[in-house]
């Protein structure tokens, strides 16, 4: 990954780039123009819904707002929960060639969120954006591709192959059996444990530290690296393991050991 200019890429900042809640102040950054908003308090609604048929991929959209996924219903089952000051923004769900895809829309020139709380069979292939929120995942085993702008993922029982890419926040995981996993971060933090021993990891920060725990009985072929910082590997490490890792950041430690 390379990295270069400012923290926030030109892509990003023209949508939204960041929300500072306090005392009753909202301040957007949106298309370039800042908006403060101080008027009317912030409201609240909850949805629900379920959708049947033929889904095999879930897509969500989110913008402001945490994205929370659990695998092991036998359907999918969603719960919007909005907040807003005057306007309630617009969301859609639409099923489209076995694609269930979630979004939400703020009006002009107001502040809101939509932050999503949805249970989904644990097969499901499972793709989430999200411009300023924490996104949630577990007991998954489809594959799973997630991405977010400001805000952490946190991978739980994951067994699916994992693609996470994050710009300013932390890459975190428990009990991750996937065979294959690339997880990138730009500033933050990977701290990734394992319960089986992946074919392909690779896990790079530019600024920030990796973390990787996996099964201390397996040898691996480790490519480990770090501009500025510290390097250690404690696993067993042969170069003819079919098991490679790849991990290494620009300015950090990088820090690969048997999983507890």
């Amino acid at each position: 990954m390379r990295w270069s200019g400012s923290l926030v890429p030109r892509h990003t900042a023209k949508k939204l780039a960041a929300v500072v809640l306090t005392s009753g102040l909202a301040v957007f950054a949106l298309a370039g123009c800042y908006i403060n908003v101080n008027a009317g308090a912030l409201q609240h609604r909850t949805r629900s819904y379920s959708v049947t048929g033929p889904v095999q991929t879930l897509v969500v959209d989110a913008h402001v707002g945490g994205v929370r996924v659990t695998g092991g219903s036998a359907k999918i089952s969603v719960t919007e929960h909005i907040s807003y000051r005057h306007t309630v923004p617009v969301t859609t769900h639409q099923v489209a060639a076995g694609t269930l895809t979630l979004d939400s829309n703020c009006p002009a020139g107001e502040s809101c969120g939509v932050a999503y709380d949805i249970t989904v069979p644990r097969s499901l292939t499972l793709r989430v954006s999200d411009d300023v929120g924490t996104i949630r995942l577990s007991s998954l085993a489809g594959q799973v591709t997630a991405r977010t702008d400001a805000g952490d993922v946190d991978l739980a029982s994951v067994s699916g192959p994992v693609n996470i890419t994050g710009m300013a926040g932390s890459i975190l995981g428990q009990n991750v059996s996937s065979a294959n996993a690339s997880l990138h971060v730009a500033a933050g933090t990977i701290d990734v444990t394992f319960s089986a021993a992946p074919a392909t990891l690779t896990a790079t920060a530019t600024a920030g530290s990796v973390t990787l725990r996996v099964p201390g009985s397996v040898h691996y072929a480790v490519n480990a690296s770090t501009s500025v910082g510290s390097v250690q590997v404690g696993v067993l490490n042969s170069a003819a393991s079919p098991h490679a890792i790849t991990a290494w950041t620009t300015t950090g430690s990088v820090t690969i050991e048997p999983a507890p």
